[in-house]
């Protein structure tokens, strides 16, 4: 954490109208504690502390006027997109429009209210076949172990991805019951409890992608059900893919950590590299996969332009695992489940512990 006390869970920078009577209902039906300030020169002290900061359109050039430091979760709200995307990049802000992102409005409020006990990761491959999803069905499997007897605090496997196939093959969830993305594909705003509806595997509830029919998955729709599924598990994991569909940007922007897996060799660095900058993955952090030919941690950490979190030994299995539906880290040899314990430890906030 940033070392202050936290405020407010928002701070609503808005005058009255139509905008600041959006936000507030929005607001209210989180049941969210909200400040809400009409006066910029009031802004230094909340500005830092509130959990996410909305300002509506009245009062956007006011507050770039006050020069506050730079933060995350803030978000320009109203009803002129071009008028606000103005006033974005000074405040390193996102746009909502209104009225169409009102489903939006609310699901950026549930995730930010509870994006402290349930970390969203993007799991991307630098390029094809290195095993991104085979790494985010392993981080979801281990951290899905960690579930109580009732079911709670397991973990999410999001497939965002409409050429994957569906994740849950991963997972041999191929004939489990539940819903997939065609039955969720409209949800918007905030949802209740998903984990009755969802095929869940080993303590892990998938939402998965169904074979046979194409959904043009949205930006919202995808919000909304990462959003619910952070209120319910200690850790959600998302499988992006790489193409350049609104839904796999959505997941990026989404996501509180992103790992980028990174194929051996000088061509799989710079395939990495290539997609960062593409997809925008500025606060990406490399998993490497190891084996013959890799080049060392701080070789590869350069050529991308990121830093290294993991490496990930060979397995040789795992292919013939997925095969079966045996899911990644039960079919796995010990190392690369190490390692993927020791990368979940890292993104739930545990510190690892020797005996």
């Amino acid at each position: 954490m940033d070392g202050v006390d936290r405020g407010r869970d928002v701070l609503v920078v808005a005058g009255p109208g139509d905008t600041q009577d959006a936000i507030l209902s929005a607001v209210a039906a989180q049941a969210l504690d909200a400040e809400v300030l009409t006066d910029p020169d009031r802004l230094v002290l909340p500005w830092r502390s509130a959990g996410t900061v909305l300002v509506a359109d009245d009062q956007a050039e006011r507050v770039v006027a006050r020069a506050l430091p730079h933060r995350r979760g803030v978000f320009l709200v109203g009803a002129d997109p071009a008028e606000l995307s103005v006033w974005s990049a000074p405040l390193e802000a996102q746009v909502i429009p209104l009225p169409e992102g009102a489903a939006w409005l609310g699901s950026v409020l549930a995730d930010g209210a509870a994006r402290a006990r349930a970390p969203v990761v993007a799991v991307v491959g630098g390029s094809g076949g290195v095993g991104a999803s085979t790494l985010a069905a392993a981080i979801a499997q281990v951290a899905g172990e960690r579930a109580s007897p009732d079911g709670s605090g397991g973990a999410a496997l999001v497939d965002a991805d409409p050429t994957g196939g569906g994740i849950d093959l991963l997972l041999g969830a191929e004939r489990a019951g539940g819903w997939r993305w065609p039955r969720l594909s409209s949800a918007e705003g905030r949802l209740g409890d998903l984990r009755g509806y969802l095929p869940v595997v080993d303590g892990v509830s998938v939402v998965s992608m169904a074979r046979g029919q194409a959904v043009d998955l949205a930006r919202e729709p995808l919000a909304a059900i990462v959003g619910s599924l952070c209120a319910w598990h200690s850790l959600v994991v998302i499988d992006p893919g790489r193409s350049l569909a609104a839904s796999t940007r959505e997941a990026v922007r989404l996501a509180g950590r992103q790992l980028l897996v990174v194929g051996v060799g000088v061509r799989g660095a710079a395939a990495a590299r290539q997609t960062v900058a593409v997809l925008g993955l500025e606060r990406a952090e490399l998993v490497l996969r190891g084996g013959r030919g890799a080049l060392a941690s701080d070789l590869v950490a350069e050529a991308v332009g990121r830093p290294v979190v993991a490496r990930l030994p060979d397995e040789s299995g795992l292919p013939a695992a997925a095969e079966r539906g045996e899911p990644p880290a039960r079919g796995a040899r010990r190392r690369y489940r190490r390692a993927v314990v020791a990368l979940v430890r890292d993104l739930v906030g545990e510190e690892e512990t020797h005996g």
